[in-house]
Parts: structure tokens; sequence; C-alpha cells
């Protein structure tokens, strides 16, 4: 960590040398894929870059439990235990991304418990996965600054902007001290616009707490992102190498868009909210979840993985998965053909391009 770099409010976190920002930003070498097969011989695409997306841990104070009822710790360490099984596999992640609510009430204990679980996803591998974090509604700025960022010298709203192998991760705070809805200030704003003023070399994540899509629940909806934020927000990221908005809040798994831009919301670690509920209701059930983002050269993946204890089906091996593929023999008599009929793929700017099959 190298802290601030002059500009007030900006924080650069994991600041990559020149040489490596031009290097090829392709994952780590690791043989998850390298058994898999395609139908038609292409190579298998391969993620440039993978995080894990948690939100809305709300870890408590000491014999405390959420709401009255969920051991947050516990639902924490679920999920940990599922990302610590993936790598210690040979699954591998660039980074760990927590969109905010942390802790329930900023205890102080709680924020070092959570690095602490954290930091054991890594399974004790000399190189650790780092944690990136955003502060949520019921954290408290001041706690979440000393405690995770380090940082004492300041309670405004702090952007923070990691990079990681040309991926660079800028985090918003989007919180109002004593309030529950969100919004995103205008020095904020031109802090990002000025951020994203330069491309990145893989492209850029926002990452904010309060989700930029329509809320699922009416307590959600007062508590929500002013629609104000939510606007300047879009006009921020228009036109920019953003290729995704990371979010949480509504502890549901969600996805959308802020004008071009694709929005993903992690579901909370601890709880999920029903959007199914009776009309004028608030309904929530004790079920976890997080997001795995992988990004490819040209698209990117967001698979919600539950985490509530669901008893297996099956579990192939390479092996297993060989005898299925090859019990399923492909098409090979027209391959590199497309359907008989021409068809029509608009273009975006006016123009029509018209494909036919392959003589």
């Amino acid at each position: 960590m190298t802290g601030d770099r002059g500009t007030p409010g900006l924080r650069r976190d994991n600041p990559e040398p020149a040489d490596k920002e031009r290097s090829n930003h392709q994952q780590p070498a690791n043989q998850q894929r390298d058994d898999w097969l395609t139908p038609d011989g292409e190579p298998v695409e391969r993620p440039t870059h993978v995080l894990a997306h948690l939100s809305d841990t709300h870890l408590t104070s000491p014999g405390v439990r959420y709401n009255g009822v969920v051991d947050a710790d516990a639902a924490l360490d679920r999920a940990v235990a599922v990302l610590r099984e993936a790598v210690a596999g040979g699954r591998h992640l660039d980074a760990v991304v927590v969109s905010g609510d942390l802790t329930d009430s900023g205890d102080p204990d709680a924020y070092r418990r959570l690095e602490a679980t954290l930091g054991q996803i890594s399974g004790g591998a000399d190189d650790q996965i780092p944690l990136i974090f955003a502060t949520g509604n019921h954290d408290v700025r001041r706690q979440f600054h000393r405690s995770l960022l380090h940082r004492h010298d300041t309670d405004e709203p702090i952007v923070q902007v990691h990079t990681i192998r040309g991926l660079r991760i800028i985090i918003l705070d989007s919180t109002i001290p004593g309030h529950g809805h969100g919004r995103v200030l205008g020095s904020h704003l031109d802090a990002l616009r000025a951020e994203l003023a330069a491309p990145a070399p893989a492209g850029s994540v926002v990452v904010l707490h309060h989700a930029p899509l329509p809320a699922p629940s009416p307590l959600l909806s007062y508590f929500a992102l002013e629609s104000q934020s939510r606007r300047a927000l879009a006009a921020a990221v228009a036109g920019t190498d953003v290729r995704l908005i990371l979010a949480g809040h509504h502890h549901l798994s969600q996805s959308g868009m802020l004008g071009a831009v694709p929005v993903a919301v992690a579901g909370s670690t601890a709880i999920r909210s029903d959007p199914l509920g009776p009309p004028g209701h608030e309904r929530t059930w004790a079920d976890g979840a997080f997001d795995l983002v992988e990004l490819y050269a040209g698209t990117f993946t967001v698979s919600v993985i539950p985490v509530y204890g669901a008893p297996g089906v099956f579990d192939l091996d390479a092996a297993g998965c060989r005898a299925v593929t090859d019990a399923h023999p492909v098409d090979t008599a027209n391959a590199g053909t497309v359907n008989a009929n021409a068809f029509n793929a608009d273009t975006g700017d006016g123009e029509t391009v018209t494909a036919e099959s392959s003589p």
C-alpha cells in the first residue's frame, strides 16, 4: 500500500510498475480448464481476472446475533470455507471485494474479525489474495478508515483505487453518516471522473455499497441510493472504460444496467431479501450467497454462489466428464456452416449486415 499521491480523498493501493501495465494481463497459469473441451475445437476461453464479490456480512459485536437471529460470523465462515476450498483446489482469485455493511454497528472488533476471516481464503499461501473493502450504511466511516484502510487523517469519503494486472478497481463511498440511504457527493464524483480520464489497460470496475438499481422491497426502496446520485453516477461512467459496477445493500443477488454499464449486486452472506413477499412486506430469509466475477478479454460473467449447505447431486472428475463427452459426439458433418436461411444483424449504427450460409 502506498497511501495517497497528493489528491485529497483519493487513495491508491497495489500500484503496478509501468512495465507490468504494458504486459499481457492474462490470469496466472493454472490447470483449471486444461482438460475442458469445446464443440468446435476452438480454444477454451479463460478469464483474465477473477474476483470474489461478497457483501453485507453484517458482523456484530461478540454475543450479538444479527437481527436477533443470524450468527453473521458463522455465515461468513461458510462463504469463506467455499472459497478456501476452491483456492486450495487450484482456483485462482485476483481479489476479494466486499461491498459494504461489513459490520452491523461499526464495532472495531468486528472489523478485525472480518479481515482475519477473509485472510483465511489464501490458506496460508505466501501470496495473500488482496482484500478490497467498501463501506456501507451500517459501518462507521471513521472506524472503517482506521481499521481497514489504516487512515487516521480524514473522516471524509475516500475514493480508493486498486490496480491488479492492469484492471483498475475504484471504490466509492456512498454513505451518509447517521443515515441509511445513499448519496455520492459531487466532490467524490469529480475524483472519479478525474481517475477515469485515462483508461486502464484492462478496463475498470467501480464498487459502491448502495446499488444504483431499483430496490426489491419497501424498506430498501426507502434506504436506496438517491435518484440524483444515481443519475450523476451514470453520467460519470458513461463513455469511459468502466466495464462493470459492483454493489450490495439489497441483500439479494441482482443484475441490471446503469445507462450502458452493467451492474451486479451481490447477495448478503448472512441474509436474503424476498422480492416475492406479500405487498408492503419486508421479508427476509437466513440464506447467504456471494458472486464470482470472471472478466474475459471481451466479456464477463457473474455467477451467484449460494451458501446454505444444500446436498450435492453429483461430482464428476475429469475422467467422468470425458466419459460423458465421449458418449455424446459433436455434429461434424455440418461444422462451420450456419442456418440455411439468411439472417440480418443490426450493427447498432443504423446499418444492417446480411449473412448467408456457407456454400
